[in-house]
């Protein structure tokens, strides 16, 4: 491509995201001149983050507790294999693209915070009832952000229900409808695909995380619907 082709091509490509900063800098415009939903975003927001400072230190507290092995038929049709870096590049790769995806949405993304926590609670109660032991020949899957988190303790009783699988499908849950939540359906069925391969988790553990997740998703519009607050979307 010549110099000047180049040059013809950075001004369109910034002008092409002037539609898009004006939609994110006017959506939020509306969104924070109600003083509800300033409010409501302040505490979604500290409540969600105290959840998930309990959850990390609840996971320390499951990795030791004994839990049951399951016979899972579906784990022996595939050999194990070590699928780390896929599984890294979907979960935070999709996060990122969800975010620029919801910027425009400030609604949806409050609404999305409220579902996280409700998933991550959901999460804890899960496994508090039904503590597991990793399946055999499990692949440990070490998170890098998580093991940080977690001061570096390797969680591998951290199973049913499956937490990237769930994340994946609160992220399509929540876009708005078009092309994206395709993405990301199909995102979701590539990572579960992939933890079963590595044996990270059960087979039940990735069917069951979008019931749960429909679940906090519809506990958290009809809690709404009663306080009226409206769905913001």
């Amino acid at each position: 491509m010549s110099s000047e082709n180049r040059c013809l091509q950075k001004p369109i490509e910034i002008m092409s995201l002037k539609p898009y900063k004006n939609s994110v800098t006017q959506s939020w415009r509306t969104f924070w001149a109600a003083p509800g939903r300033r409010i409501e975003l302040f505490f979604s927001f500290i409540i969600l983050t105290s959840v998930m400072l309990s959850k990390l230190r609840f996971l320390q507290f499951n990795e030791t507790r004994a839990g049951r092995v399951l016979r899972d038929p579906l784990l022996n049709i595939f050999t194990p294999l070590d699928l780390s870096g896929l599984i890294f590049f979907l979960i935070y790769l999709g996060i990122i693209c969800a975010i620029i995806v919801l910027l425009p949405h400030p609604g949806r993304i409050l609404i999305g915070m409220q579902v996280y926590t409700v998933y991550a609670a959901l999460r804890m109660l899960a496994m508090f009832i039904v503590p597991l032991e990793p399946p055999e020949g499990i692949i440990p899957l070490t998170d890098p952000l998580m093991s940080w988190a977690s001061t570096g303790v390797q969680m591998n009783k951290d199973l049913f229900f499956s937490g990237h699988t769930a994340t994946m499908f609160i992220l399509y849950l929540m876009l708005p409808p078009g092309r994206w939540r395709w993405v990301f359906l199909t995102g979701v069925f590539v990572m579960a695909t992939s933890l079963i391969i590595q044996r990270v988790h059960y087979s039940i553990d990735v069917i069951a995380a979008p019931f749960f997740c429909f679940g906090a998703h519809a506990f958290v519009l009809r809690m709404r619907k009663i306080a009226g607050l409206g769905m913001h979307f």
